[in-house]
Formats: structure tokens, C-alpha cells, sequence
């Protein structure tokens, strides 16, 4: 077949025009985003117990929820955090779950939970398993108010489900959410004096209004000639019949309504779960989620052309903001990755041009777009979308792409300079070839499969950068042999330069490379110095896991006191506010009280549900430059004026999502003990240098109203604990028990005791009680007392945790911190005692499991790689010297990020393993080519300087243009990709260097082991050592064909 394609040159041209087209197909049709996205292996499970504290939350919500869901093989860890009201249970599956699998384990998490409802108490409310927390959103909006006098939450609120009610059946929508959204109700705040009266208490009138309304059928008349359905009237639906509501028949035979005791209005409830604060005053947000598989500037395009139709229905006095579109960051990042790719473009050719020549730099330039088009398409074929990781992996595949057509292009020129016809020399220079460049490609492609091979979040989303860089490779090997190569036989005269040449810098090597061979081992010796120094230096770098984002946008969390109210929260956001908003630079802001914001960025968690005390803001500022510098601004500023406040300013970060960069677990039974080693742990943190804040997760408590309840005196008053504690619940936080049917929306009918929600404990005593001996106070029964409760307990994995969260100051590497932590625990003497352990979470926790995953299928992956180099070679020793390259060149790299001053990241340690693949392809093509060489192959010194020279050339070339090629990478700044950039590069360089001299004295060590007495061999004749010193070239028996 090969022969035929090289004696065709239409199958040439039509090979050439099906990948171009293919790529060019794959451009318009793969998906964009800015990141990869990771499959959700998180889930809340949230219950409300309204009126329980934490520890009843604990024992009769959370343990019964997590004994359910841990005996599910594939979920690995079940954390829950019961607090006053609510217990939250976050569900973590395995990292081994993909794609769509995790859709059927969350249909059996939800199974599992219903099937075990029995279990809970009664009052608790059904289990809300949420499972869409796990991403970002592609466009959050805002309903803000535009006229004049107070805001009308309800009309933005009703505005916003129908703008959600839109997104949600744009094609390509995924999810829609609403933040800040009130709750409408209907009040229905029960006088308790006269409803005690007439002897009716809050539970009798919600069953009262239960049973008026009637929205049920009443059945179905059906005869020989019709069927007729029956329905009363009477439902709710309209205010005013819920007043008219009769209650009891007087004695006059009149009737007492609902209105005679309560007063009856809709709005929201007394005390909102969440706000939206947009821009200073109250909005609703809606976050809308694009599909992934779909493309982002096209979807987003659509979307704003809805919500531009939307806004044409709405009043003057309400209006829609944009406050985050995804699309602007996928197309800025987008283009400076396609910027690099045309920038690393033009200087490959350009160095192509000078060492190569006109003709042969076009040829090999050609290869460039092909095997990019070609990596499209299988991108395209294995559904891998157009984002920031897939890019960089066409970037760093760049000036790799080259070397196989560098290499067949000089071959080629090689063999029509011996006389070879166009066919013949592309032909020989296929058949000699193909084989040591399959073995160069699979050895790099190889170094890349443990990233592809990798689990968890880590994996997916580093991994699409091994997938381009192993489809490059892949298009790189077929491009150059078949497409290139008969071109370069057609094209090529052999009378064509070969590209500037240097004799003085050519006959030094060779005098240097002759010095060398006479006293290799030595050599040897010397040349594995620089690799030991960067395994050395590498311990000096701190360590990191992944480096901050160069984002414009900033998180920012404000935590009060436990048990604050959400009126406090607000009122304190408003006050931080106004000092934030001194800035310049800050281009908006805005809060989210109660809970987390929508997610604008992939790693943010979203679990603050119910949490009264928090806020959360969206901060965007003028570019990310102003938003790096005023991180520790702010933070500085807001501790300062806000000493009560726990204020966390924060840069975005890449990486798995994670509550604090630094967090220590405490693990046991008591939470007495928990809190005191909890306590002495964060004292000792705090002290630690360029620590801000520390939480410590069992260090608050919330005051707790007690009834101490006289039972003799419940039961003379026929009443029991239960009931009583029903009757209570009731009247403080209401029933609901029926709904106003408006229009197409049931609004929830609320039944609660007047003013009871704001009473202190003094007017609690005075509660007026409908017993069925009659109407007494509250005090009549029970005394009063007030104590701290526990605000909040977590647990992990079934056992009691306290997690101190730790919190950095702006550009300190976690890692550093850490260690300053460890060393402040040891040498303060902190212990853990019998039955309780210390745990490292946070950053660390992250890094070491995610660089454990990569290192997994190392094993594998290094047998493959010596049954590959020695398949190539036919030589145990030749595929020994290749993997101590291999080893050096892991060195080289990093010596190279030491001479940088880059941390000792993630990111990192992707180039290392990228890089044992890279570096050894000098070694790979010097070896092949001593290997072809009998005079080589005896140990003939003078042959083997030849040889390598004759090496020089292409591995010059290939070892720039890669240098080259990760050029704008270096250059473009930040922490992400210049660390993974630098140790390609350097590695790369460095070893190559090296290779040029290590590799040919060991090969002459291997070939003259004067260690094995029993194997001598004899010194070739022509063997001169002063014409290797002099630079000399001798005349060769042998030219080896293969480059």
C-alpha cells in the first residue's frame, strides 16, 4: 500500500485534502467552553427538621441517612453537617465514575433514601437529593429593579420564573436556576387570644382551612350518552374567599370566619432564606447552564437574543443585567491559545528556514496544519470539546509535530544526493524509517498515557491535553511518512541547499565529541552531575498544586457569629460594601445572603444552604491584574475595619474545589474533647505566620430557649409533651396546609400565631395555650430558660470531625503554610489523644491523591515502554542507555524550574512525564544511527564522532523547533502554564545537549566494556586519535541511510 500511495501522487493529494476537510468540519461542529468539564461525583441530601438542634438533627436525620447511602459500593466518602434545623449530607463517589454513570447511582441514592423514610422522625421533611451543584453556570442574569419608591421583590420574583421559564426551553439549556427569588405566601397570623378564646389553637384552624378548600374531584357521571365530571366550588382562588373561611357556628347561628381571628395577606415569609443584592439594592438572579456537548458562542448568542425579546415585555420599572457570561472568557482564552499556535507557527518556519532551507522548510512547514487538522478530527471522532486544555495540548504538540517530517525530509534530500530517484528516495527513506520513528512516537506517546490513564477531576481535566498532544504525535508519524515524504521526493532537487551550514562550529563539535570518546567514563561521570543537582534542587522549591487563575472576578465570604439572623447578615453587607465600592477598580458587586451565589467558576463549592450568617460576593473588577493586587488589599482593609466580621478575600484558583487551602480534621466521639483539641489546634494555627483566618468547625454555639415543662400540671390540663410541642411549633414557624390557586400558580397558605416569631423569652412566658380544659398561659406549665447549644456538628465517613479551616494570605503557597502549621504542632507539644486522630485535608490532601492516581499506571506504563525501546533497538543495553536518558532528563527538567523559581506544581509534574518521553528522542535517533554503522558497532571511535555529527543537524532542528514551539506558553505569563512550559523546554534543551555526548560514550562503553575482561575487543586500524582531536573527518567505510 505504501508503495502505491508514493507512486500515486493523487492519493497523495486526495490523503491531503480528506484531512484538511476533516479538520476543517471538526472546527465548526466541536464543542467550546473555557475548561473541560468533570462528571459530578458530589451530591447534597438535604433535610429540614424545623425547631431540632444539632445533635437531634444528628442522631435522628443524618446517622440514619448516612448508614443508607455508605453501603452503596461506589460512593467513598458520606459527610454530613447537622446544624439547627437541617442536616445537609454531601455524597462523594468514586473517582472511577464517568461520564453518564453517575446518573444511575444517583437514581439509586434517591431509591435508597426514599425507601428508608420510615427511618426518619416524624416533622422531618422528605430528603431533597440535589445533584446539580457540581458546575458552573454559562450565563447568570439579574431582575433589578428601575423605578421609583421601594423594590417590589414579588413582581421581580415572578418576572424571573418566567424569564427562567424561557432559558429553560432554549435548546441546549442543561439547567436553570433562581437566587434571591422570594417566597410567596399566603399569611394567615392567627390572633392566639381570641382564637383560645372561642377554643380553637393554630394545628385546629389549618385543618378547618385544609378542609374548605376543595380542589379535588368529586367523581364522574357517565351514562349511555355522556360522561360528566363533578367538582365543588369553593377552592381557594382568590384572597377574599380565604377570609370568608367559617371557622365555628356562634350560638346566635351566625358563623365565625377566619377574618374574625387572623389577619390574612400574601407576601413573603417573616423570615427570607436567601437575598440577592444587585448592585446595592434587592434582584433575583437566574443562572443558566449550557449542555456540554453543545457550543458555547452559539448557545450563548441564542440565549441573549431570548432575553432580549423577554426585555421587551417587561415594564419600565424592571429590567434584566448581565453579571456573568462564560462566552467572553472561552473567547479571550480561546484567542490567545490560537494566537500562540499562529505565533509558535511563524518561528518554527522561521528556524526551519535557516537550518533547513527554502524548500525543505515549506515541505516540513506543511506538516504543521495537516497534523493540526488531523488532531481536530480525532478530537472530533472521541467527542473531546475546544477548550483551554485541548489547545495548550496543540500548542505543546507543536514543535514536536515537526520532528518525524524533519527527519524524512532530511533523509530524503540524503537519498537524492546519492542518486536516488524521486520514488526511490521517498521509498527508502519510508522503508528504513518507519520503524525507529514508530518507536520515537510511541515512546513519547507512552510518557503521556499516565495522564491520560489518570482519575478523578484531576484526570479530566488535564487529560484532553495528553489526548491532542498523542493525536498530534499519531498525525505527525502517518503525515510525515505517507504525505510528506512523496512530496519531498517530488519536490526536492538534489542539487536543493540543505540550509545554512557552520564548518568552524561543526569541525569544534567534532573535536569536542573526539575529546570525549577518549575518555568516556569519565565523561559519564561528569555529564550525571547536572541531573543530580536538579533531583537535589527540586527539595528547595515549595510545592503547590495549582496555581491561582488569571480571572477578573474574585470570591469573597463574609461569616457572622452562628445564630445571626439574615437581617443582621444583610445589614452587615451593606457596610463592607460601602468600603469595597471605594475602590476604582471594582467594576461590580454583588452579594448573595443565606447562601452561596450561582457558581461562576468550575471549582466552587455550593453548600451554604440555610446558613443565616453567611454571605457571599461576585466581585468583578476592571482586568485581572487589579483583581491579583487587591486581594490582599481588601483583605487587609476589611480585617481592619471589620474585626468582628471573618472576612475571606480570595483569588480564583484551577484545581479541584476545596473549603479552605488548608484544613486539619480532628476525628472522634466526644465533641467536648473534639472542641477542646479543636480549640488548642487553631491557637497554634493562628500564631503561624501569614495565616488570616482560621474556623474551627465546632467552635460556635447558638443560644437555645428550654422548656422546663411541669408534667403533672400538663396532664391535670389534659395535655401530653408531644402535643404540646406541636402546638408550639405550630404557632411559632405556621402550618401549611392548603393553596391559593392564582392563575396557573398554587401560593402556600400559611397559618401561624401573630407576632409569636418575634417574642422575647419574657413574652414568651405570657403565650396564650387553647388546652381543653381551657385557655392558660404559657407559664402555667412550663419555666423558661436560656443555654448555649451546639450550632453545628459534622461528621466523615460515620465518625465526629472538628475541621479547623485554614485561610492564607494573598500569593503564600498553601504547602508553605502547612509546613510552618507542622512545625508550629510539634514544637508546641500538641497531641492526640487515645481513639481520636489528626487528619491533613485541604490543598495537600488533593495534590498527594491526585499525584498518587498519576503515578498508578506508571507501572504499566514503563513495561510497555521497555518492550517498545527494546523491540526497536533489539538490544537490552541500547534500551538501558535510552531509559538512563530518560532519568536524566527528568533531572534536566528540574534544574531547568529551579534556574525559574517556579513552584514545584501540578502542572509541573505534567511536563516531567511529558518530558522522559521527548528528551529521549535524540538519544533514540543517535543510537538508531551508531546501530546502522558496523564500524559503529565495533567500537570504532572515529565512526562514531561521523555518525553523531551527521545526527546533529535534525536533532538541532527538532530540539528548537520544540523549544520554539512551547515559546508563547513560557511568555504568556501567570502561574498555569510557563511551570509546565519551562521544564519541556529547558528539559528538553538541557538533555539534548547532554544526549549529544553522554549517549555516544556510553554507546562506546557498551561496544568496548573493558570491564568484561572475558568479551575483549580489538582496536580498529584506522582508528587515529589525534584526527579526532584535530576535528578530522576521515574517510568512512559506511554512511548509514537512516537519519
Amino acid at each position: 500500500m505504501s508503495q502505491n500511495l508514493l507512486n500515486n501522487p493523487r492519493m497523495v493529494a486526495l490523503a491531503f485534502a480528506l484531512i484538511l476537510v476533516a479538520g476543517l468540519a471538526a472546527i465548526g461542529s466541536l464543542p467550546r467552553m473555557e475548561d473541560p468539564q468533570m462528571t459530578n461525583r458530589h451530591a447534597l441530601v438535604i433535610t429540614a427538621f424545623p425547631g431540632a438542634s444539632a445533635e437531634r438533627i444528628e442522631t435522628l436525620v443524618s446517622e440514619p441517612l448516612e448508614d443508607v447511602i455508605r453501603r452503596i459500593p461506589e460512593v467513598i466518602h458520606v459527610t454530613s453537617h447537622s446544624s439547627s434545623g437541617v442536616s445537609i449530607v454531601v455524597v462523594q463517589l468514586k473517582d472511577e465514575i464517568y461520564g453518564d454513570e453517575n446518573v444511575v447511582l444517583w437514581a439509586e441514592i434517591r431509591d435508597k433514601i426514599e425507601q428508608s423514610r420510615h427511618l426518619l422522625p416524624a416533622g422531618a421533611s422528605a430528603p431533597v437529593v440535589d445533584t446539580e451543584r457540581g458546575h458552573a453556570f454559562t450565563w447568570i442574569g439579574a431582575l433589578v429593579w428601575q423605578g421609583e419608591g421601594e423594590v417590589d421583590e414579588l413582581r421581580l420574583g415572578r418576572y424571573a420564573e418566567e424569564l427562567a421559564s424561557r432559558l429553560r426551553g432554549l435548546s441546549g439549556t442543561d439547567l436553570v436556576k433562581l437566587y434571591g427569588a422570594p417566597a410567596e405566601e399566603v399569611q394567615v397570623k392567627v390572633d392566639l387570644v381570641k382564637a383560645a378564646a372561642v377554643g380553637l389553637d393554630v394545628p385546629q384552624i389549618a385543618a378547618l382551612l385544609s378542609s374548605s378548600d376543595a380542589k379535588t374531584a368529586a367523581g364522574e357521571l357517565s351514562n349511555a350518552t355522556q360522561r360528566l365530571s363533578l367538582e365543588l366550588e369553593g377552592g381557594f382562588d382568590e384572597l377574599e374567599r380565604v377570609r370568608r373561611t367559617p371557622l365555628l357556628t356562634l350560638a346566635s347561628g351566625g358563623s365565625l370566619q377566619l377574618q374574625d381571628i387572623a389577619a390574612i395577606y400574601r407576601g413573603e415569609p417573616d423570615s427570607p432564606s436567601e437575598f440577592a443584592i444587585i448592585g446595592g439594592q434587592r434582584g433575583v438572579a437566574v443562572g443558566s447552564r449550557m449542555l456540554s456537548d453543545r457550543r458555547g458562542d452559539h448557545w450563548t448568542e441564542r440565549l441573549q437574543q431570548e432575553v432580549a425579546e423577554f426585555k421587551k415585555t417587561l415594564p419600565e420599572e424592571v429590567g434584566v443585567q448581565e453579571l456573568f457570561v462564560q462566552e467572553r472568557y472561552n473567547d479571550v482564552r480561546l484567542s490567545e491559545l490560537v494566537n500562540n499556535i499562529l505565533l509558535g507557527f511563524i518561528f518554527i518556519f522561521i528556524i526551519l528556514l535557516y537550518t533547513l532551507g527554502l524548500r525543505s522548510a515549506v515541505i516540513v512547514a506543511v506538516s504543521l496544519p495537516l497534523t493540526m487538522m488531523f488532531s481536530l478530527a480525532c478530537m472530533r471522532f472521541f467527542d473531546l470539546p475546544i477548550h483551554q486544555m485541548s489547545v495548550t495540548g496543540l500548542i505543546v504538540a507543536l514543535g514536536i509535530m515537526v520532528d518525524n517530517a524533519i527527519v524524512v525530509v532530511d533523509t530524503v534530500m540524503r537519498n537524492r544526493r546519492s542518486g536516488f530517484s524521486p520514488v526511490a528516495a521517498s521509498t527508502k527513506a519510508l522503508r528504513h524509517l518507519w520503524i525507529p520513528l514508530l518507536g520515537s512516537t510511541l515512546t513519547t506517546i507512552l510518557t503521556f498515557m499516565p495522564i491520560v490513564l489518570m482519575a478523578g477531576p484531576a484526570g479530566e481535566f488535564v487529560g484532553p491535553l495528553a489526548y491532542a498532544v498523542i493525536f498530534s504525535l499519531a498525525g505527525s508519524w502517518l503525515i510525515s511518512l505517507l504525505i510528506i515524504a512523496p512530496i519531498a521526493g517530488r519536490w526536492l532537487d538534489k542539487k536543493q541547499r540543505s540550509g545554512t551550514s557552520h564548518p568552524k562550529l561543526d569541525n569544534y563539535f567534532r573535536s569536542v565529541l573526539g575529546w570525549v570518546l577518549l575518555r568516556p567514563r569519565r565523561v559519564m561521570l561528569l555529564a550525571s552531575i547536572l541531573p543530580l543537582c536538579g533531583f537535589f534542587l527540586i527539595n528547595t522549591l515549595p510545592e503547590q498544586f495549582f496555581p491561582p487563575s488569571d480571572r477578573d472576578m474574585i470570591n469573597f465570604e463574609l461569616f457572622l457569629p452562628a445564630g445571626t439572623s439574615i437581617h443582621r447578615t444583610l445589614e452587615a453587607t451593606q457596610k463592607v460594601s460601602t468600603l469595597i465600592n471605594a475602590h476604582p477598580e471594582i467594576r461590580a458587586l454583588n452579594w448573595f445572603v443565606g447562601q452561596n451565589g450561582p457558581s461562576f467558576y468550575y471549582n466552587l463549592k455550593d453548600s451554604r444552604d440555610g446558613s443565616s450568617n453567611y454571605a457571599q460576593a461576585m466581585i468583578t473588577m476592571v482586568d485581572f491584574r487589579a483583581a491579583n493586587r487587591l486581594v490582599g488589599e481588601l483583605q487587609t482593609e476589611l480585617d481592619a475595619a471589620f474585626p468582628d466580621y471573618q472576612i475571606v478575600v480570595q483569588r480564583l484558583a484551577q484545581g479541584p474545589p476545596s473549603n479552605a487551602p488548608v484544613e486539619l480534621r480532628l476525628y472522634g466521639n466526644d465533641i467536648a474533647q473534639l472542641k477542646r483539641l479543636g480549640d488548642q489546634l487553631r491557637r497554634i494555627v493562628l500564631e503561624t505566620k501569614d495565616v488570616i483566618h482560621a474556623r474551627d468547625s465546632l467552635a460556635e454555639v447558638v443560644p437555645k430557649v428550654w422548656l422546663d415543662i411541669d408534667e403533672s400540671e400538663a396532664q391535670r390540663s389534659k395535655v401530653g409533651l408531644k402535643d404540646l410541642s406541636r402546638l408550639l411549633a405550630a404557632s411559632v414557624d405556621g402550618v401549611v396546609s392548603s393553596s391559593l390557586l392564582d392563575r396557573t400558580e398554587q401560593i402556600p397558605i400559611r397559618v401561624s400565631g401573630a407576632q409569636v416569631k418575634q417574642l422575647s423569652v419574657d413574652m414568651l412566658m405570657s403565650f396564650p395555650l387553647a388546652l381543653p380544659t381551657g385557655s392558660r398561659p404559657l407559664s402555667a406549665l412550663a419555666d423558661v430558660s436560656l443555654r448555649p447549644a451546639q450550632a453545628k456538628i459534622s461528621r466523615r465517613d460515620g465518625m465526629r470531625m472538628n475541621t479547623v479551616e485554614v485561610y492564607v494570605g494573598n500569593g503564600v503557597l498553601p504547602a508553605v503554610v502547612l509546613n510552618r502549621i507542622k512545625a508550629n504542632i510539634e514544637n508546641d507539644g500538641f497531641v492526640v489523644p487515645d481513639g481520636y486522630k489528626l487528619e491533613i485535608g485541604g490543598e495537600a490532601e488533593e495534590r498527594n491523591n491526585t499525584v498518587g492516581k498519576l503515578l498508578g499506571s506508571v507501572g504499566i506504563i514503563l513495561v510497555l515502554l521497555v518492550v517498545t525501546v527494546v523491540m526497536a533497538f533489539d538490544s537490552f543495553r541500547l534500551s538501558a542507555l535510552v531509559f538512563i536518558v530518560a532519568i536524566q532528563s527528568a533531572g534536566m527538567g528540574m534544574l531547568s524550574l529551579w534556574f525559574a523559581q517556579f513552584p514545584f506544581g501540578f502542572t509541573a509534574i505534567l511536563g516531567l512525564m511529558g518530558l522522559m518521553g521527548l528528551a529521549v528522542n535524540a538519544a533514540i535517533v543517535i543510537l538508531t544511527e551508531l546501530k546502522a554503522s558496523p564500524l559503529a558497532m565495533s567500537g570504532n571511535r572515529v565512526e562514531i564522532v561521523e555518525t553523531v555529527a551527521i545526527c546533529t543537524k535534525h536533532i538541532s532542528s527538532t530540539t528548537i523547533t520544540t523549544v520554539v514551539g512551547l515559546l508563547p506558553l513560557i511568555l504568556s505569563g501567570g502561574g498555569f502554564w510557563p511551570p509546565f512550559a519551562i521544564v519541556l523546554a529547558g528539559g528538553t534543551v538541557l538533555t539534548t545537549i547532554l544526549s549529544l555526548f553522554f549517549v555516544p560514550a556510553a554507546f562506546l562503553v557498551l561496544r568496548r566494556p573493558y570491564f568484561l575482561k572475558y568479551f575483549p575487543k580489538s582496536k580498529p586500524d584506522n582508528e587515529q586519535p589525534d584526527d579526532l582531536l584535530a576535528g578530522q573527518t576521515p574517510q568512512r567505510k559506511q554512511v548509514s541511510d537512516l537519519a
